[in-house]
């Protein structure tokens, strides 16, 4: 889901360990990725550890539901008229502007910010 926004669905494919640190912090969840928006930093098929939160710094990369269902993961550039996602590979995907009447009509809503990546091999 890090290309073009595609249905959230909740089809569990495994489970992650994270600390008990961690944990106690609040509540993640993980994601697989899918598409290349996001390279050369996350890559299809990594998994994201995500901390359940409704708001990030700008800057931050997030899981973004936009149209209520369809998500996302992109870099967030916040601005007083608007949000930006941002994908690190714009040469394929170009940033997406949403503006303040966007966030509140379609809705786009943060669910949670990247805290961690695991690849494997």
């Amino acid at each position: 889901m890090a290309g073009t926004p595609i249905s959230a669905i909740e089809d569990v494919l495994g489970y992650e360990e994270i600390s008990l640190e961690l944990a106690s912090t609040g509540s993640f969840f993980c994601l697989k990725v899918k598409e290349s928006s996001m390279e050369p930093r996350l890559f299809e098929d990594d998994i994201i550890i995500v901390k359940q939160q409704p708001d990030v710094e700008s800057g931050e990369i997030a899981v973004v539901l936009v149209n209520g269902d369809e998500a996302t993961i992109k870099q967030i550039k916040k601005a007083d008229n608007g949000i930006t996602l941002i994908g690190y590979n714009v040469a394929v995907y170009p940033p997406t502007f949403y503006s303040n009447e966007d966030i509140i009509n379609l809705p786009v809503t943060i669910i949670g910010k990247v805290i961690e990546l695991r690849r494997y091999f």
